[in-house]
């Protein structure tokens, strides 16, 4: 094979050996070689999500499941289970002045698809879309999906303007969602506001990883890791050195998120009010985790995703599947959260 075919799926197995998902090498057998009925099957469709479809059933997850591919048909894919509402939606027509359909990758492309590691420790299907950069984003969204909802993890948060340190942040969001990143060993994009930055690879002990999210040009950047403490108290840059370290290379300007404190998360226990896990507080917000100037410490986009559902239950929209940007762009989330911004308070 050609030099390079493999980049992409490498960086996924990669990512799934950091997490514990996959031994390292992954080896195929005849059996995953047969998972295309011939070589037309292989080479007639986009070429990561042939390779998908053969090492897919090598990553596991710890609920008896796997990165596994379902073919039904010519046109539709389901990954992990075999139900509906897990189908892929290959290539979905984007606008033509959508980041991703700009930098679209023939070989690897953009894919819609509503699939999520819930709190209650089960794959379940969204109401709500996502739009992922690519085949292999997606591939590597869900792998760090289920770590976070299995492992212990220490955090800080912060709220930024996206225009502010010399264009670092807007350039993250602007950019090929390809292109690679200083000081990340892979990175991960969907709805073209939402990105994972991934600091660690297989060298290191611990997972490491930041989330920037964009609402209305401002910014939540959260910082999670596995790192084992120094201390659990007082700045994150303190309690955990080594991510401080990697994640200034990422970030350059932008450092002083981890001048906040530190916060452990734990793997969440079944669902909360909401069914997105987390006690509610008046707006809708989580009562664990606000960090200093208001800053939550979850994650901002779950946010979003909460104010999202709650309209669309009380509106009877459960059996609607629509992306997050769209209902973003409708103004319904803005309407029934009185004013307030994904992942900030109200006015």
């Amino acid at each position: 094979m050609e030099e390079g075919e493999w980049v992409e799926i490498g960086e996924v197995i990669e990512l799934a050996g950091q997490c514990g998902k996959c031994e390292l090498p992954v080896i195929l057998t005849s059996d995953d070689i047969n998972t295309h009925t011939h070589k037309t099957a292989y080479v007639s469709a986009p070429r990561v999500l042939s390779q998908l479809k053969m090492v897919g059933c090598h990553i596991h997850f710890s609920d008896d499941r796997c990165l596994q591919l379902f073919q039904h048909g010519d046109n539709q894919v389901r990954a992990i289970v075999d139900q509906p509402g897990f189908e892929l939606e290959v290539d979905p027509r984007l606008p033509a002045g959508h980041l991703y359909q700009q930098h679209r990758q023939p070989h690897d492309p953009p894919v819609c698809e509503g699939i999520h590691y819930s709190t209650a420790g089960e794959w379940r299907p969204n109401d709500i879309l996502d739009t992922d950069a690519s085949l292999s984003s997606f591939a590597k969204r869900v792998i760090l999906d289920h770590f976070v909802g299995t492992h212990q993890t220490y955090a800080t948060s912060n709220h930024l303007n996206r225009h502010v340190g010399g264009g670092r942040l807007d350039s993250l969001f602007t950019q090929s969602p390809h292109t690679p990143v200083a000081g990340c060993s892979t990175t991960l994009s969907r709805d073209g506001n939402a990105r994972e930055l991934v600091l660690t690879d297989g060298s290191h002990s611990f997972v490491a990883w930041i989330s920037i999210f964009d609402a209305d040009d401002i910014v939540h950047m959260s910082v999670q890791t596995t790192e084992s403490p120094v201390c659990v108290s007082g700045a994150f840059k303190d309690g955990l050195p080594m991510t401080t370290q990697l994640g200034s290379v990422a970030l350059g300007r932008e450092s002083d998120v981890f001048d906040f404190s530190v916060v452990q998360r734990k793997p969440s226990e079944g669902e909360g009010d909401d069914g997105w896990g987390g006690e509610l507080k008046e707006g809708g917000g989580t009562v664990a985790g606000e960090g200093q100037d208001g800053a939550q410490d979850g994650d901002g986009e779950q946010e979003a995703r909460r104010v999202a559902r709650r309209v669309a239950r009380s509106r009877g929209m459960r059996g609607r599947r629509l992306s997050l940007q769209e209902f973003l762009r409708s103004g319904s989330s803005r309407e029934s959260d009185k004013g307030r911004k994904p992942g900030g308070k109200g006015q």
